[in-house]
């Protein structure tokens, strides 16, 4: 594995995940307040298996405007609001204790263990903040591992190997990266699991690095959430069937590979014992209440005209609860350079290709539809496009290969591609951030503000002002995101190129990869 591109991408990605650990009120991210209640009963002793289980904490961790459910909390799901209804965990009410629920009460308690210790010592807003920066330590060391495989399988194949990678990470998994929530992890597990099996069975990559990375994603992946060990299981059967017999026999006769899968094991062994243990296997009963949800054929002319947009628009553009959205142009553009990966790779892939991409792609849809309808019965809407990521971002990453080491795209071109999608997507990242700061520091005038432009929609675009403002004047956020911004572009078109005009050989670019690796 490139230590070098591992020690740059991991930089990249935590400056990213760090400056939304920063820039986040308490409770901002997606269901941040249930999760860190749980943390802090984790570390302690209070490890329920219950979903109804009821968890003392102090009052320090549930403050005036916070609570588990929508209706308890003044700013979730309401654009219009800052974040300055909402008091801050504070110090001061650590002794007061009081009783809350956990709509996370019965998750897996390993996440909350090795993450929950600075809430526990310091429960207080500081203490979940701290929280945030280990989760995106685990995230970032994860989707580092995973650009450090790409990078060497990208030698002599072309950049799209790492582009597919990097597409992976849309600007929804790095907001979930800084924040208390199992489902960075889990997503950055995912794609270093597929990246990793992609590089063993399709590549004949036989790095004792490789292997590693896949043991411990895929031991992660199985124990984070109820869904991880079908996750790995879906990725291991994907990959397995595009790779040749005679690779499959190499693979199972290396010890390492044993030794490894035995970790794995070990790890969905675990996973599956705490879902049987637990209560939280299947749909939650309870969620976002709506009364305009029509049943019989309505319903399903819902799903597939409104419901399928949105949690398509949630795999890039939505951050938050799913209710703040980038520029439209910003997440066409992405989808832009999603499609035309996989729009070529299954044209000309192969037939093996196409029906692995239908595969991921048809699993993750039918997977967020089936829970959707689900959850319609008892009036409630239940899939968020980021549900389904731990499998659907195996679907660029796959495609990235495919192109690259079937010679479908020149490699000059792909360099080409790479740096002019870097100069977009990369500072998307900074927007995504950027925008989400102003809905909670100066809110918004309009239910859906961003679907073009921000201007217009709220009194101020500053992420140095508002009602609520995160510590330090919102700077080290801005300071931490640029920094991020400034070393994944700067790594990328080193790999690639000098810049977005840059006219570099096939042999030059060959070059690049090996010396950034």
């Amino acid at each position: 594995m490139g230590a070098r591109a591992f020690v740059v991408a991991f930089l990249g990605f935590f400056l990213l995940g760090a400056a939304w650990s920063a820039a986040m009120p308490y409770d901002g991210s997606p269901d941040e307040l249930r999760h860190v209640v749980r943390a802090y009963g984790v570390l302690d002793g209070q490890i329920a298996s219950r979903a109804d289980a009821h968890i003392t904490v102090p009052q320090s961790l549930v403050p005036t405007g916070a609570g588990d459910s929508d209706d308890a909390s003044c700013m979730r799901w309401k654009l219009d609001v800052t974040a300055a209804c909402t008091g801050k965990p504070a110090a001061g009410d650590e002794s007061r204790m009081v009783v809350t629920s956990s709509g996370a009460a019965n998750y897996n308690p390993l996440y909350y263990a090795v993450i929950g210790w600075p809430i526990k010592l310091f429960p207080d807003y500081g203490g979940v903040v701290a929280a945030r920066l280990v989760t995106c330590l685990l995230t970032s060391v994860l989707i580092g591992g995973a650009v450090a495989v790409a990078v060497r399988l990208a030698r002599g194949r072309g950049a799209l190997v790492l582009g597919g990678v990097l597409l992976a990470v849309t600007p929804v998994v790095v907001d979930l990266t800084g924040a208390v929530n199992p489902a960075g992890p889990e997503i950055a597990a995912a794609i270093a699991v597929w990246t990793s099996l992609i590089a063993i069975f399709l590549a004949r990559d036989d790095s004792k690095w490789t292997l590693a990375l896949f043991g411990v994603a895929g031991g992660t992946l199985a124990v984070l959430r109820e869904l991880g060990i079908g996750w790995l299981l879906a990725a291991l059967v994907v990959v397995a069937f595009g790779a040749q017999r005679e690779r499959l026999r190499e693979v199972a006769a290396r010890p390492a590979v044993w030794a490894w899968a035995a970790v794995v094991v070990a790890a969905v062994v675990f996973g599956a014992a705490w879902i049987l243990l637990s209560t939280q296997g299947g749909i939650p009963q309870q969620g976002q209440t709506t009364n305009a949800i029509p049943q019989g054929a309505q319903l399903w002319v819902k799903e597939l005209t409104h419901r399928v947009p949105f949690y398509t628009s949630g795999l890039v553009g939505l951050t938050s609860y799913g209710d703040v959205a980038i520029p439209f142009p910003l997440t066409l553009a992405w989808f832009v350079a999603v499609g035309a990966l996989l729009v070529t790779a299954a044209r000309r892939g192969g037939v093996r290709v196409l029906i692995q991409l239908a595969a991921v792609l048809a699993g993750g849809y039918v997977f967020l539809v089936g829970a959707d309808l689900q959850a319609a019965v008892s009036n409630w809407w239940f899939s968020q496009g980021r549900y389904a990521l731990p499998l659907l971002v195996g679907a660029p990453i796959l495609a990235g290969f495919a192109a690259a080491d079937r010679g479908l795209v020149a490699v000059e071109r792909q360099a080409k591609l790479m740096r002019w999608a870097a100069w977009v997507l990369i500072p998307a990242q900074g927007i995504a951030l950027w925008i989400t700061m102003i809905r909670f520091q100066h809110a918004f005038t309009s239910r859906h503000p961003n679907l073009f432009f921000l201007f217009g929609q709220t009194s101020s675009v500053n992420p140095f002002s508002g009602q609520w403002t995160p510590p330090g004047a919102a700077v080290p956020a801005v300071v931490l995101g640029v920094a991020g911004i400034v070393v994944l572009l700067t790594f990328v078109l080193g790999a690639t190129g000098s810049g977005p005009t840059s006219d570099v050989d096939s042999v030059t670019i060959r070059e690049r990869f090996i010396r950034i690796s």
